[in-house]
């Protein structure tokens, strides 16, 4: 929904909360706030500050941006969002004039529901209390998914298509959580990545978490997916710098963004064809079609983990993110995938992937 263009009035005093910091965006967010001179306050769920430092600390010099000095500006606070005031009180939180909630789980097969829709919805609503009862003028950064919507399927989508396509429990919850903060009568911007890749990290578990799937494809060989169909992929170093720049831009034109590939998303074929050229060990994925039929029992033990993607990779959906170029400018235009999944890739052997896809 477009409300014109808002003008923001911020705290120089105050400080940006963010959640979900021991995540692969939350942290970036986190260095990329404190890189620009701001105040942090990171909550991490834990049972005690020494605790919840740690976990920071550990997921912090992952990162290729990290620095030792930028851990100056950065409070940590131990919390929880499935409880309310997230676990903790607005004292501790001091001022704040933006929030950015990064947090989620983001299991996107249907085996944990309670656990995805408690982390978010139920931490969507205790955002809203939190925010509505120790930040009221405070700007909400919402971090959602693009995948809210996949329909119309082979078509580029704007951010004011109507929520439709193939769903699961992870996008039904974030569909009720942008809701949930929509309507709780604060200054909140939603942001939706589109499938966000660890370019630029050596971690061979954050590169996995998502690409553990390519290995398992070329152990099939043949995999019902189309060839042509496009794959929005971002990195997380320019979802992170795109978060903090609509965090704290003055005026907004609007309240819902894709960050995206947008036109520049791959086809299934230019990836796996990239992956191939700088893996060569790697067997070659031959994309066949949605509608190919496994008939083999080993094929279809490997595709039983994959059969959660397979819809969403084969609506073959593109977002636009004409919106965030309009607010950020060129640096809205992520680098194409093409340039760095393969090297993504070569950090998962195939072992590493077998064992990957079974996790809960």
């Amino acid at each position: 929904m477009s409300l014109g263009v808002r003008v923001r009035n911020t705290n120089t005093a105050a400080a940006t909360l963010v959640t979900g910091g021991t995540g692969l965006i939350g942290g970036e967010v986190i260095l990329e706030v404190s890189r620009q001179g701001r105040r942090v306050k990171a909550l991490v769920r834990a049972a005690s500050e020494a605790q919840a430092r740690e976990r920071l600390l550990t997921r912090l010099e992952k990162s290729p941006h990290y620095r030792f000095d930028l851990l100056e500006g950065i409070d940590v606070v131990a919390g929880d969002t499935a409880q309310e005031m997230f676990g903790t009180s607005a004292g501790a939180l001091g001022a704040l004039d933006t929030i950015i909630h990064c947090a989620a789980n983001t299991q996107f097969s249907d085996m944990q529901d309670e656990e995805v829709w408690n982390t978010n919805v139920r931490g969507a609503r205790h955002l809203v209390g939190l925010a509505q009862a120790a930040a009221p003028d405070a700007r909400i950064v919402f971090v959602s998914t693009s995948s809210v919507v996949t329909a119309p399927e082979r078509s580029c989508l704007h951010e004011d298509a109507a929520f439709a396509g193939h769903e699961n429990t992870y996008t039904r919850s974030k569909r009720e959580a942008e809701a949930i903060v929509q309507a709780g009568g604060l200054e909140t911007i939603i942001l939706r990545p589109s499938i966000v890749l660890s370019r630029g990290f050596s971690d061979r578990a954050m590169a996995r978490s998502i690409l553990w799937a390519v290995p398992i494809m070329a152990e099939l060989g043949e995999v019902p997916i189309d060839p042509d169909a496009f794959i929005d992929l971002v990195p997380v170093d320019f979802v992170a710098k795109a978060i903090v720049r609509m965090a704290f831009k003055p005026t907004l034109r609007h309240t819902v963004y894709h960050v995206s590939a947008g036109a520049g998303a791959n086809r299934f074929s230019e990836l796996s064809d990239a992956v191939q050229r700088i893996n060569p060990d790697l067997r070659p994925i031959r994309a066949v079609g949605r509608h190919a039929r496994v008939v083999n029992r080993a094929q279809k033990r490997l595709m039983r983990p994959l059969s959660s993607y397979l819809p969403f990779l084969n609506a073959s959906v593109r977002y636009a993110n004409d919106r965030l170029v309009a607010e950020l400018g060129l640096v809205a235009l992520p680098a194409p995938a093409v340039s760095y999944v393969p090297d993504l890739v070569g950090f998962i052997s195939v072992k590493e992937a077998l064992q990957e896809m079974y996790q809960p």
